[in-house]
């Protein structure tokens, strides 16, 4: 499944560099994961459930990948990120590949009662991502970078999906204040809004489209800014929307 290298890409160096991958079982993290290898990288990647990440390590099979199950609502989650990172850290890169897991609307967000507001999972899932971000930013070397993937959906209201928006828009406000609040001392903070992405998953369930991006070209631009290597290093937000043109500083036109 993986696309031949699309012309903005370049080669990034990741030789004795460690990347964390939180997600790193699922469609766009597995992707993310084999152009990390693929560049040098030590790459731990995570997940919740363990068949997973052990299907995740047969595919790619690499001395240079490990597994660790972790989920980010876990109490100790802060004791099993000190853990990780005395075993393997501290890390260059940190990726956050989080999947939202907000139910659809189909009579729109007004037609919810207060229950079906509350099982939007609205606040666990943008909680998940603050819990990531206050274990990990401190196992992060000043000069690494903490990157987060989201869906095109932090930008554009989906009428019967708009659980799914408000989330992507919370988690990108969310990552863009830290990287304010992080500028002066590092680690660098970003987000990257992507388009669709060909996965697995969507490819088994006949979904596909040549023209989508792949997993693998999120995964270039990652270790362009792990390596610090990316014309877009300075900005916090990126818009990887369409593989031909590459990231970008700004959405496309609507």
């Amino acid at each position: 499944m993986t696309a031949p290298p699309t012309q903005w890409a370049r080669q990034a160096d990741l030789t004795d560099r460690t990347v964390l991958v939180v997600g790193g079982s699922g469609g766009v993290g597995e992707g993310v994961v084999r152009k990390l290898v693929a560049d040098g990288a030590r790459v731990v990647a995570t997940g919740r459930h363990q068949s997973r990440l052990q299907g995740l390590a047969e595919r790619i099979h690499s001395p240079r990948l490990s597994t660790e199950r972790l989920d980010a609502l876990d109490p100790d989650l802060d004791e099993q990120v000190v853990a990780l990172a005395g075993e393997v850290g501290p890390f260059d890169g940190v990726v956050v590949s989080v999947a939202s897991t907000v139910p659809q609307q189909p009579d729109g967000l007004l037609s919810l009662s207060d229950a079906e507001w509350d099982a939007q999972r609205l606040v666990p899932d943008l909680t998940s991502i603050f819990r990531l971000y206050r274990a990990l930013v401190p196992q992060l070397r000043g000069s690494g970078a903490l990157i987060q993937l989201n869906g095109f959906s932090a930008d554009l209201p989906i009428p019967g999906n708009g659980g799914n928006s408000i989330a992507a828009a919370a988690a990108k406000s969310l990552t863009r204040t830290v990287a304010a609040e992080l500028a002066s001392s590092g680690p660098r903070v970003y987000g990257v809004v992507m388009g669709m992405v060909r996965t697995r998953a969507r490819q088994l369930a006949g979904i596909d489209d040549p023209r989508w991006l792949d997993g693998t070209d999120i995964g270039a631009h990652v270790a362009e800014l792990i390596a610090g290597t990316s014309r877009l290093n300075d900005l916090d937000l990126h818009y990887f929307i369409d593989k031909a043109l590459g990231p970008q500083p700004t959405p496309p036109a609507q």
